[in-house]
């Protein structure tokens, strides 16, 4: 019988040179597509394009981790080891009216103010520093676990992302975890949440390597549009790196982006989507 099969049995022929050529050209492309729908988010909510309305000045040197807006002044915190910090920035000149460095065991995080106070995660290091918001003195310190990367308030609490697609409900007066907040879009989860600015009922989500801003219901954590500032980027310096930073003028009513290494803070249009409220929360 083994004799019987091995006189019965045939090799498949080789293929031929253009047979390997045309294997090998379709396995790359098949790779590569499959390396792109893994980079890019598929958005099942509204995509709305920006308008830019002005910029400012802004240090091409500054990896930038967080930005706010407050009294007549920009509040940045900077990341890498060794070039951490929180500085007042004169939006018009982007003069540095006040500056305070971290050790270089630190890496800089999100920021954002409470109370006359700022907050500032750090990376990995479990600390969230807080300073006095005029003279930038360190007043203390909170632990806590995993990592630190966005942090915004809506003035009662504090809300901090981890790179994850959660994000966490703390309380500002010692940082404990409340609750957790799923982000997602048409029911899939989205990843890597950075800086956060929390605007009338609407946490506005940097993501980390995207030109997108999810605007995510700060109470159901349903993305209700996203907003492309793609155009953004090639307007900012031939250093721009990801973008990462939104800040809300609440009195004149101005929105502010910009980005890792840009040379411009932009002013952009608020957008408006026609019949959009964040659980209950009228969307202006």
């Amino acid at each position: 019988m083994a004799e019987l099969y091995k006189k019965t049995t045939r090799v498949p022929p080789m293929p031929n040179k253009n047979t390997l050529l045309f294997l090998l050209a379709a396995s790359i492309i098949v790779h590569f597509t499959v390396v792109n729908c893994h980079a890019q988010i598929i958005t099942c909510a509204p995509v709305v394009p920006c308008r830019m309305i002005r910029h400012f000045p802004h240090d091409i040197n500054s990896f930038t981790q967080g930005l706010l807006y407050h009294a007549g002044s920009f509040y940045e915190s900077t990341g890498k080891h060794g070039r951490s910090g929180v500085k007042i920035i004169d939006p018009e000149s982007g003069e540095v009216r006040g500056e305070e460095r971290l050790d270089k065991r630190f890496f800089g995080e999100g920021l954002c103010f409470w109370n006359d106070q700022l907050y500032q995660l750090t990376w990995r290091e479990g600390k969230c520093f807080v300073y006095d918001s005029r003279s930038l003195a360190r007043k203390g310190v909170f632990k806590y676990r995993g990592q630190g990367w966005g942090l915004t308030t809506d003035g009662k609490f504090l809300f901090q992302s981890n790179g994850s697609s959660l994000i966490t409900l703390r309380d500002p007066y010692d940082f404990k975890r409340i609750s957790k907040l799923q982000i997602s879009d048409g029911g899939r989860k989205v990843y890597r949440i950075n800086e956060l600015e929390y605007i009338s009922g609407i946490i506005y989500c940097n993501i980390w390597q995207e030109d997108l801003i999810a605007a995510v219901d700060s109470l159901s954590g349903s993305v209700l549009f996203w907003l492309d500032i793609s155009d953004l980027r090639p307007l900012a310096g031939p250093e721009a790196e990801a973008a990462n930073g939104i800040a809300w003028d609440s009195e004149g009513k101005r929105l502010f982006v910009t980005g890792k290494f840009w040379d411009k803070i932009f002013q952009i249009e608020l957008p408006t989507i026609a019949g959009k409220k964040a659980s209950g929360h009228l969307y202006d």
